[in-house]
């Protein structure tokens, strides 16, 4: 049961570390560019490397590795929009 857990673990770390790099290395330009910067650096790992993963292995004939790229691909957008979300309220409360 720790298997998934792990996992999803670890799929937010690969999304949200380079997420919270990519708006740090954007903190002192406007809103939308620390936005994209931020979901665009959350998508520069996980997605390709699951890409890669997902086309190079023999699978089961019922299953489709597109489907499971764009699932990996959204999960890491949601996180990525988290984190910045995070950051910026934790931004806008140490300007205050």
């Amino acid at each position: 049961m720790t298997g998934p857990i792990v996992f999803i673990a670890i799929v937010v770390l690969v999304a949200a570390l380079p997420a919270i790099a990519g708006w740090k290395l954007s903190q002192k330009r406007d809103q939308f560019v620390r936005m994209a910067s931020t979901i665009l650096a959350g998508q520069l790992i996980l997605t390709p490397g699951m890409a890669l993963i997902a086309f190079s292995e023999d699978r089961a004939g019922d299953e489709n590795p597109l489907q499971t790229v764009i699932i990996y691909a959204a999960m890491a957008l949601m996180i990525s929009i988290m984190t910045f979300v995070i950051l910026e309220i934790r931004k806008t409360r140490q300007d205050k």
